[in-house]
């Protein structure tokens, strides 16, 4: 699990604002009554309460609040050229498709969508003259974030020895009620991940995050952009809860 910790947190982002959240369901009790209560059909319903770990993945849709915090951190990290800087709280506040002037129905009301219809218009009609942003609303935007950071715990989960199932039948309602999301995050869809039946457990010695694979002098490194601490982005069977990546329990 430290490797698809890792992954997550270098899964790229748009404007690095790393909007997803994955929370990793090994509890059981929990995984049983998310299967009968929010899973839709048998193959999903079984997936839920026989893998290893459900991967619920956690979309921000309301990333403007995430701004300030990713700004701060490019700044100091000295990533970033000063004109990127510059222009990154106004463009990413108006390319993610989240209005400014929210409405009280969850953040999310009219008023959002009258925005994105502005802005859709503004930029067709500026189209044919230069190139414009494509203008998408704030659930496609997040969505879309948290589909590569899914993407990317697969292959990590591969490249473990471990097999994954996305699964994208489920009521989402429900599964937020259970595993106490805000309203504030959508889920896009959940990974069913652990270990072929019957194949024998794969044993690997997980490489530490600033390991040097490279075999390439310091000044060689690739430099890295900014990411959230661990605890920010990976949470244990409800969201919120400290992840314990050495939870020891069989669950196979």
């Amino acid at each position: 699990m430290p490797s698809h910790d890792s992954e997550g947190r270098t899964s790229p982002s748009g404007f690095n604002l790393q909007p997803t959240h994955i929370i990793l369901l090994r509890s059981p009790a929990i995984k049983s009554t998310l299967s009968k209560n929010a899973m839709l059909g048998f193959g999903n319903q079984y997936r839920t309460v026989d893998a290893s770990a459900i991967a619920v993945f956690c979309a921000d849709l309301e990333p403007t609040k995430r701004i300030d915090r990713i700004f701060e951190m490019e700044r100091q990290s000295g990533m970033r050229e000063d004109g990127y800087l510059a222009v990154l709280r106004v463009a990413a506040s108006f390319l993610t498709g989240e209005s400014n002037t929210l409405s009280n129905n969850g953040g999310r009301g009219s008023s959002t969508h009258l925005s994105s219809f502005f802005k859709q218009t503004f930029t067709k009609a500026l189209s044919p003259v230069q190139p414009m942003p494509t203008m998408e609303n704030v659930e496609s935007w997040s969505y879309k974030n948290a589909g590569i950071m899914a993407q990317m715990y697969t292959l990590a989960a591969t490249a473990h020895g471990l097999s994954t199932c996305m699964m994208e039948g489920f009521d989402a309602r429900r599964a937020k009620e259970i595993l106490r999301i805000p309203d504030r995050y959508g889920i896009p869809l959940m990974v069913a991940t652990g270990y072929d039946f019957g194949a024998p457990p794969v044993a690997h010695a997980d490489l530490e995050e600033d390991d040097d694979t490279t075999n390439e002098p310091d000044t060689q490194q690739l430099k890295r952009t900014p990411r959230l601490e661990t605890n920010e982005l990976f949470f244990g069977d409800s969201f919120g809860e400290p992840l314990d990546l050495f939870w020891t329990i069989n669950l196979l």
